[in-house]
């Protein structure tokens, strides 16, 4: 039986809150509620404070999003059932990508997965990489299958 998540069902969370996620999360966050999760304590505890240290947004781009909620805890994601994972995928000396951010946010997401969820790859990633290397570790953190 196929699930399919209706919008005003979504529970949302961007994972990772760099430059391309913590813009992302704001734009949903002035609309509905929203999770903004990064791994890095001392960025949760700026954010939240309205200081954004990559100066993408703003104290007052931030403020407008009321919907929006910081966290580093991954039980705060639990709830959650539509994940957006924005980590960064940089090139190394051999211009070969370091997808380590990719793996460790697939792991994160994959240990509060459930049936049905949504995982969006908003990552500059190689083609095939989320089917190769993404959803095994989904799947094998949530004791899923794709």
């Amino acid at each position: 039986m196929e699930v399919i998540i209706k919008q005003k069902d979504l529970k949302l969370a961007v994972i990772g809150l760099g430059y391309v996620g913590l813009p992302l999360a704001v734009e949903f966050g002035k609309l509905r509620s929203i999770i903004g999760f990064d791994i890095k304590k001392n960025r949760i505890k700026q954010l939240i404070k309205g200081y954004d240290s990559t100066r993408e947004l703003n104290f007052n781009e931030l403020s407008q999003a009321k919907g929006l909620t910081f966290t580093h805890d991954i039980k705060d994601l639990k709830n959650c059932n539509c994940y957006i994972i924005t980590v960064p995928t940089p090139v190394n000396k051999f211009n070969r990508p370091d997808i380590s951010a990719l793996l460790l946010a697939s792991s994160l997401v994959g240990e509060v997965l459930s049936k049905g969820d949504i995982v969006i790859y908003e990552s500059t990633v190689y083609p095939g990489a989320t089917e190769e290397v993404c959803a095994p570790v989904l799947a094998d953190k949530s004791n899923l299958s794709y």
